[in-house]
Parts: structure tokens; sequence; C-alpha cells
């Protein structure tokens, strides 16, 4: 019997599918949508900028808030 994987070719289809997963890091999370689903590699590239940036923003907020409490 074939199963079909489901595809995820926009961003909203790709952020429905790993709710609920967004704590993994994404090197395990782009493994799991690549091994359970079709996913359009254009998309994954996009959610992993935009996973990066928010983490880049986090670290910075993090880094402005201990300055300004050391201050």
């Amino acid at each position: 019997m074939i199963k079909l994987r489901e595809r995820l070719d926009t961003l909203e289809a790709l952020m429905s599918a790993i709710e609920g997963y967004q704590h993994l890091p994404l090197d395990v999370l782009s493994q799991f949508l690549l091994d359970h689903y079709t996913v359009d590699l254009d998309v994954l590239a996009q959610f992993a900028d935009a996973a990066e940036s928010r983490s880049e923003n986090a670290r910075n907020n993090a880094y402005a808030a201990s300055a300004q409490s050391a201050a």
C-alpha cells in the first residue's frame, strides 16, 4: 500500500504541521519535517530564516536586559 505524504508548500502549512514541536532544535525539527512530509525546500528555508531571526532577537533582548540590570 502506498501512503501519500502531505505536501507542505506554504509557510502557513509548515507552521500548522509543527504546532507543538517548536521547542525542538531547528535541525531536529527540519529532519522531522523531511521524514514525515513532502516539504518545499524554499518554504523550509523561509522557516529557518525566520527561526534564526527570532532566536537572534531573543538573544539581543536578553543581552540588553542584562546590560540594563547591571547599570
